[in-house]
Formats: structure tokens, sequence, C-alpha cells
């Protein structure tokens, strides 16, 4: 049989061995059948091996949620029970075979070894506690080993299979075996006596030292990578001081020191085995650089000269490789273009710098130097050719990094005097470069800007600021007296000016929605949101000049289409600036006037060509801007004064972009603007209780929501994307509703008391938009789904369901839409769903003794819909008895509030769910519902409900204890009947249940 046959076969008969112990309360021994069976042969061996290995890896898989709690119950299960008979089988089959392989070197038998390998690393693998590590670093993962297996690991020369196999093995065996080693170099350490540890730490140096030594096995590149992240593991998980009782800890720094002085010059032949090799040296030099005794000398000088080398060679390295890769020498993918891995490798390699600075940090400045200098020589030789020039910027990457890192990398508890002024020679000739790139980049020079080297100049005034300014104010430190020497800067305040004429400069000069511009409008947003920071840049003359000038006509950046986020992470950041600086009418009268004169300009244009196609991208840019810039107004001040400029007359462009415009996008950003103008973010919108500000806004919302859905409404223009033509802006006209309604900065249930039709229409369009779109959409498009629900939530809560006049058709499609969200990706979706079928239940209910008309209304509505009443009964309590939900909680209150209305009903499809299961399961789930339906008496009243929730819990917790699996009925023949809450199981009673 194929082995592709075999692996999918022995996968699903561990899916199905899964699913079976979720209904058993013990688990059935198949490793002991699978042992059995790989005694008859060889070729039997292999393939236990192969179905063991299937079972591990399905039973570390994470199933669908709603199998969570029973899979973890399973696993722990295999967990105790059977891994660590398929770990100590592994074990035994691994040591039989390399034994036998001495005299009698078969396939068969390098098929069991590399198969018994692939076994011990999946073991090893497993997710023990229960908490999948996915997303922690791979070099910082210490495996969680039961205490159980320590008769199978801590044994005398457990080691030693590993190393010799490895050694008398080729690849891919032997890199299974470092593999595994890797494994067990990163079990945790309390898993080990202390005597046991040291003789595993002694035994894991002395193999490690072996490899290094005699370059064992390392032209194979899946050998050396493995080796690498074995010294990372091992370096990571063990301390430095159990290293150094070792007898051969000089050996294996000077072997891994000389492996990385050629490790270093490969990048192009194994790229992701640098990180570790740097996390090793990493951790050797900031352990090395905190202890002072005896035994760090033993390799001291090792170390000592080791580092300034290390970083001599990865910089050296990486500026070859760039070289080669822009002069098209080299097929390797650019590593300039993963900023990332970029960051994260010299990251590493900035702590072995920061661990000896005196001797690491001039290894970086001499080489900026030198690279600068080439740089300058070629500019000024007037002799320049594109590619020289594109490669010199490349290279200089590397090096503007390291600086900018370094100094990122500053901690005000460990730093010394001399520190600070080695960051400060840094700084500066990194900001004199910019310098020089920036003139470069005026020139008439017809040569690309290389974004890499602008992102790493970013990267240093980034740094810069967060180590020597960030929030605690104008420092004093050292470095400001070094800088002043060197390059006339005396204080922050200088800092932060040369800061802001790069993000200037950036702005203007880069075009296009690059790396560099997100960059650079982050860090002005940055530089924005920080109270003492925001005040230090309001002093500033750029940033004068910046708010002064902040148009797309002296920012070409903001006439690119681009991302909405960028647009308003700018204005937003300018937003916060203004306002911090203690502005006046005046003054913001002065920041929005580019805005006034295009919005004349708009409001005055014609009809048709207010309309044309070509208006789009000017319209969607003005109202993303203005959207932008309002998010950052956290303030009543800061917001009134927008109130007062944008109405009555600029907010006639929202109008007039959902009246006569037929493009969705310009419909969707015009209600994204609304919907921001109408959030009371921070309580900005509590205005006076005289002012009628409030009124205002609402019937302006109001007025944009009748504008679009009547447009959709009526509208017979052909769809291509449903969601962005008509979705996305329903969508939004919900998300304003409930923001109108949740503001609560107007009253609104007295509108129609003097006859403001703002309250009727927002309403009345809302239905009318709800009722347009499929139920089964709600499903299909997450964010429609979430909007719409929230808007329900909201809108028929019991303050405000007086307002609402449903008729039929609206509460019917209200409730088939919330039995829909039950399915929601989102918890917090059903969730709503629940609590809208809660109130209208509730208040429906309650209305009869009310003897309000509308509420009387309602009530008559909903006890005239039995039919529905029962659906939601039914739905509801399938999900309860079927369904291990989160939010049981929710489901519980409109599930207590219809089982009032409808308990006859209730019980009828309790019972016949009763009747469907199996004999075995009847007694048992009989009990539990009785427990259920008897805890309390179904009367709304508070205690009632709670009472009732307590109990569905206590449900759930006899259900999952008793693995009661239940099945779903069908249109097959029911059982006998039941009686539930007298707890028999009797023929007799069955024309008495079918009433």
């Amino acid at each position: 049989m194929p082995g592709f046959l075999i692996d999918d076969a022995t996968r699903t008969l561990a899916l199905i061995v899964m699913f079976t112990w979720f209904d058993l309360d013990d688990s059935v021994d198949v490793v002991e059948k699978m042992l059995e069976l790989g005694k008859a042969s060889e070729k039997h061996e292999i393939l236990a091996l192969q179905m063991m290995h299937a079972f591990v890896e399905e039973f570390n898989k994470e199933l669908p949620a709603k199998y969570l709690a029973k899979q973890r119950r399973v696993v722990v299960m295999f967990r105790d029970k059977e891994l660590k008979s398929i770990f100590e089988h592994s074990l035994k089959t691994m040591r039989s075979t390399i034994q036998a392989m001495g005299t009698s070197n078969s396939d068969d038998k390098r098929h069991i070894l590399s198969n018994s390998l692939v076994l011990q690393r999946d073991c090893l693998s497993f997710d023990f506690i229960g908490l999948a590590p996915d997303d922690a670093s791979d070099d910082a993962v210490a495996i969680q080993v039961p205490s159980s297996w320590k008769d199978l690991i801590q044994i005398d020369n457990f080691l030693d299979p590993y190393f010799d196999g490895y050694k008398h093995s080729s690849p891919p065996v032997s890199s299974l075996f470092l593999e595994v080693l890797v494994m067990l170099a990163s079990i945790r350490r309390s898993f080990y006596m202390e005597t046991v540890r040291v003789t595993f730490v002694k035994r894991m140096s002395a193999g490690i030292v072996e490899i290094l030594q005699g370059t064992i096995g390392l032209e194979d590149v899946e050998n050396y990578h493995h080796l690498c992240r074995l010294l990372a593991r091992f370096r990571c998980i063990h301390t430095l001081v159990e290293i150094e009782e070792t007898a051969v800890y000089r050996e294996l720094l000077v072997s891994a020191a000389q492996f990385t002085s050629t490790a270093l010059t490969l990048w192009e032949w194994s790229p992701n085995s640098f990180a570790p090799l740097l996390t090793f040296w990493a951790k050797i030099a900031t352990t090395h650089d905190a202890r002072d005794n005896e035994k760090s000398s033993i390799a001291g000088d090792v170390i000592s000269e080791s580092l300034p080398q290390i970083v001599k060679l990865y910089l050296d390295s990486m500026v070859q490789v760039t070289s080669r890769v822009v002069m098209g020498d080299s097929a390797a993918d650019n590593p300039l273009e993963d900023t990332d891995g970029l960051v994260e490798n010299i990251t590493l390699l900035t702590n072995i710098v920061r661990s000896s600075y005196a001797t690491c940090a001039p290894v970086i400045v001499n080489l900026f130097r030198e690279m600068a200098g080439e740089y300058q020589s070629l500019l000024s030789s007037g002799q320049i050719n594109e590619e020289g020039l594109m490669t010199i910027e490349s290279q200089l990457t590397w090096p503007t990094y390291a600086l900018a890192l370094c100094i990122n990398g500053r901690q005000p508890y460990k730093t010394m005097a001399e520190d600070d002024v080695i960051d400060a020679e840094m700084f500066s000739i990194g900001m004199e470069l910019d310098q020089l790139v920036q003139r470069r980049l005026s020139s008439p020079i017809a040569v690309p800007p290389c974004e890499a080297l602008e992102l790493a100049f970013l990267q240093l005034y980034y740094s810069f600021r967060a180590s020597y300014i960030g929030e605690q104010g104008y420092k004093t430190t050292s470095i400001f007296a070094k800088l002043s020497e060197i390059a006339g800067i005396t204080d922050s305040a200088a800092v932060l000016e040369i800061t802001m004429q790069k993000v200037m400069f950036n702005l203007k000069t880069w075009r296009t929605q690059t790396a560099v511009i997100s960059r650079t409008l982050q860090l002005l947003h940055d530089m924005s949101i920080g109270y003492v920071s925001v005040r230090q840049i309001t002093k500033l003359n750029t940033i004068k000049l910046l708010l002064a000038n902040h148009s797309s006509e002296q920012f070409h950046f903001l006439s690119c289409m681009g991302e909405y986020k960028q647009r308003a992470l700018y204005y937003s950041a300018l937003a916060r600036i203004l306002m911090a600086s203690d502005s006046s009418a005046a003054t913001f009268a002065e920041f929005v006037r580019p805005w006034s004169a295009m919005i004349d300009g708009m409001l005055s244009l014609p009809d048709m060509q207010f309309a044309q196609p070509s208006m789009r991208l000017s319209l969607i840019r003005i109202l993303r801007d203005l959207r932008g810039f309002l998010t950052a107004l956290s303030t009543r001040a800061g917001f009134t004064m927008f109130f007062n400029w944008i109405c009555p007359s600029y907010i006639q462009l929202v109008h007039r972009c959902l009246l006569l415009s037929k493009d969705p996008p310009v419909h969707v950003a015009a209600l994204k603007f609304m919907s921001e103008f109408v959030f009371n973010r921070t309580q900005r919108l509590n205005f006076d209780i005289s002012s009628p500000n409030g009124i205002l806004i609402f019937r302006e919302a109001s007025k944009a929501m009748w504008e679009y859905g009547s447009f959709i409404l009526k509208t017979s223009d052909p769809v291509r994307d449903i969601y962005k033509d008509r979705y996305k802006g329903v969508s939004v006209c919900f998300n304003i509703l409930t923001r109108l309604f949740m503001g609560k900065y107007v009253a609104i249930g007295v509108m129609p008391l003097y006859g403001d039709e703002a309250l009727d229409n927002a309403l009345k369009i809302t239905l009318e938009m709800l009722k347009q779109f499929p139920i089964s959409d709600v499903i299909a498009y997450p964010k429609l789904g979430k909007a719409t629900l929230t808007m329900l939530e909201t809108l028929l809560a019991k303050t405000n369901l007086e307002l609402v006049d449903l008729d039929n058709a609206a509460y019917e499609h209200i409730m088939q839409i919330c039995v829909e969200a039950f399915d929601h990706a989102e918890v917090a979706v059903s969730s709503s769903a629940c609590t809208v079928i809660n109130s209208v239940i509730t208040n429906a209910i309650e209305g009869v003794e009310d003897g309000v008309a509308r509420a009387e209304d309602l009530a008559k509505l909903v006890h005239g819909r039995v039919d529905i009443n029962q659906y939601l009964l039914k739905a509801l309590l399938n999900i309860v008895l079927f369904e291990d939900r989160s939010n049981d909680w929710s489901f519980s209150r409109p599930l207590f509030c219809l089982m009032v209305l409808q308990f006859d009903f209730a019980m009828q499809h309790t019972q016949q769910i009763v009747q469907y299961q199996p004999a075995e399961r009847r007694d048992d789930l009989i009990a539990a519902l009785k427990a259920l339906f008897s805890a309390t008496e179904f009367q709304l009243k508070s205690a009632n409900r709670d009472a009732f929730t307590q109990a569905l819990t206590q449900y759930r917790r006899e259900v999952n204890t008793k693995n009661l699996i239940l099945m779903v009925p069908t249109d097959q023949t029911l059982g006998a009947p039941v009686q539930i809450l007298s707890g028999t199981n009797s023929g007799e009673d069955a024309s008495a249940m079918a009433d």
C-alpha cells in the first residue's frame, strides 16, 4: 500500500478512536494492540510506528471550539495512559535498531530507526499542559515533560545513542537525531534532579563539542541548522553556571566561536540559522557580563575576543550578501525586504553589543564611518552610476539599524555615563548620514531612494526618543553634553526639532503610500499621544509650519488614494497637536481653511458636475481626512469648535454625496464620517442643557440615513459586490443609529411630542433596510451581522422599545435574524441576539400588566405569533441541550422568558429529544433535565431567572461529568414516551405527553 494511503488510513483511525473516547468514561487500550502488531515483522513494526505517529499528531491537534472541553479531557487521558508507553516503545526501538544495524543495515531497519525518531519528536512536542504556545519564541519554550517520565530519561548514558547514532548515520536520519536532541535540550530544568541535571549538561556539552570540533555531518544544511538550534536551546534552558561546571566549557565556547565565524558567512545557504546562533551568543554575553566570580574567568578571554569578532562578521556578511543580491549575483531573497526578521536579528546582535559596549560598539561605529565615507566620496565624485549608488545605500542599512537598535537597547538602571557618550556618537554620525541622504534626494540625481535605509533612519530617531526623551520630560544625562560638543545639540527640544524636520521631509519627498510613509506617520502619531511629548512638540517651529501647511498641496502622499488608516493617522496626530496647543477659534479656523476652500468649491458645483466619476477621489479624500481629524477630538471644547465650523453649511457635503453620487465608496465614506460625527467618544458631545446641538446632530444623521436608505431601496443599478455596494453602507447606517441611541446627548423620546420627524424617519428607514437582506447573510457577512445585532440590541432595549412600532413582518424578520445570529463567529453577536429576544419577550409579557398602549400592542403581537415563539424556544433548547457554548448565560435569559410563555411546548419538545436518545443514556438525561426544570418557578422575577441560569450551569456540569453525548433527533421513530418532571419512563403516559 502506498505511504500516503497508510498515513490517511491511520489518521482516520486515530480520529475514530478519539471521537469514540468522547463517549466513554475510560480509554480503550489501543497502544497495546499496536505494540502487538509491531512484533510480527519489521514491516509490521514500521506500520505500528506510523500508526502511533498518526495517533500522537491527531490527539495533539486542536479541534473546533465546540469539541474543546471534550477534546481536552480525552487528550489528558491519552497523555496520562498512552503517551508514555508510546515514547518508551520508541526509545527501545531506537536503541535495539542502532545495535542491530551494526551487523545488518537494511532499508527496513533504517525506516524503523527514522520512524522511531519521528515518534520521539512528536511525543516531546506534545502539548502536555494544554497551552499550545505556538506564538512563543521558538528558542524560549521549555518542554513540560511530565515527572512520571523520569524513569525513561533520567538514566545512565541516556544521550549516548543519540550522539552515536548521529555520528554513524547520514541525512535525513542524522537530522532527526539532532532534532530530537534539540527537544531533549529544551526539557524544563525542574524535570531533573540536581545530580542528574549536572550529568545531562556534561554529556550534552561533550556531544556538541565533539560534533563542532570534527564538523561531523555539518555539510548537510539540515544538520547545520539543527545544530544551531541545539546551541540556542541548550543555553536558553540551562544556566551558564551549570555549563561552566563542565570540563569542556572552554572547548565548547572555542568550538562555538569558530563554528560561528564560519557560519556567519553562509547566510545564503541557511538564512534561518543566524537567529539561533545570535541567540546563543546573546545569552552567553548578557549572563557573563552580569557575573563576577572565579568561574567566569575560565573562558572570559574567549568571550571577550569572540563578541567583537561576531559583531563584525555578522555585519560584514550581511553587507556582502546585500551587495550580491542588489547587483543580481545571488538568487537569494533580499534580506532587506524582511524588515521584521532584520530587526529581530539585529536586536539579538545589539544584546551582544550592549553586554560589552566599550569593545563592541566601536566595531559598528568604525564600519559605519568607513561606509559613510565611501558614500560621501561617491556623491562628491560626480561619476554616479545607479547600480553603485543603490548598492551602497542598501549596504548602509545594516550599520544604521545597528546604531539605532544599540541606542534602543539602553537600560537606565544598567547604563553608565560612558555608554551614553557612545550613544551620542552613534546618534550624531547616523544623523549626519541622514542629512547627507536628504541632500542626495533633493538633488537632480535620478536614482530611486533606498526604502530600507530610510526605515533605518526612522528607527534611529524613534530609538533615541524612546531611550532619552520619552514621557519623563527633559532628562538630564551626559548624552546632551556630548551631543552639544560634537553636533551642537544642547537638549531634547533640539532633537525633537530634528526629528520633526525628518518627518516633514519624508512627507514631502515620498509620493506613494510606502512603508516609509507608514513608519513616518507612526512616528508622528507616537509623538502626539503622550501627555508630555505632545506638549513638547507643540512649541517646535516645524510643528507650527506643519499645522499651517497640512494639505495635499504640500504633501504629495495625500494625493494618493492609499489606505484610510494612514490618512487617519496623519490627521488624528495633527488634531491632538492642535488641541494640545490650547488653540483658539482663530487658530482652529486657520487650520481648517484649506478644507473650507475645498468644500466651498465642491458645494458650488452644479449637480451634474458634482455627480461625475471624476469627483470620486476628491470626495473620498476630504471625507476621510475629516473623519481622521474628528477621531482625535476627545474634549467637548475641541468637538464644539469642529461642530460650529461644519454645521450648518459644510455638513451639506455629506448630504450632496448621498443624494447625487451613485458611487458606493463615496456613500460609505460619507456615512462613516457621519458615524464618527455622532459618536459620543469620551463624552465629547455632552452639550449644555440649553444647547440645541444634540438635536441638530440627530437631525443631520437621520437625514443622512434616510437619503442613503431611499437610494438603495429605489435604485436598479447592477450590483457587482453585494457587500461593498450595499451591505457596507447598511452596516454603517446601523452603527449610526446605535451611536445615536447610546450617546445619550439628546432626549430622543420627546422628539415626537414636538413634531420632529427625525426619529420616526430614522427608525422607519432602518426597519426597511433590515428587511431587504436575506436572513442567511447575517452569517455570510460577519460585519453586517455584528452591526445588525448591535443595533437591534440597542434599539429594542427596554428603554427604547416603546419608540419602535413593530409590525408582524418586522417582528418575524428580526426574530429570524436573531436565530441565524446564534451561529455567528463572534460570541458577542450571539449574545446580542439573545439580549434582543429576551428584551422583546420580557416586555411583551410585562406589557399586559403595564397598560401602556405601545406595550399592549407589542404584547398582542408576540402572543399572537405562537409559531414564532415555538420556533425560538425550539432553537434555544436545541443549543442548550446539544451544544456547549461559552455564553450559556446569555442563552439562559431568553430561554427562561420563552418557557414562561410556552412551558407546555418546551416540555413536549424536550420529551421528544429524550425519547430519541439510546436507552442507556435516558435515565441520566432525565435526572439532569428534571433538576433543571424543577429548579425554580417559571415566573418573570429576577430571582427565578438567576436560579434557572444556575441550574443550567449545573445541568451542563452534570452532562460533562457523566459524558452524556446527545443525539440530535431526526424524522426516525422515537423511543417510548417519558415524563421528565416525574422521572418515569412509562408507555402508559404516552397519550398525556402527546397532549
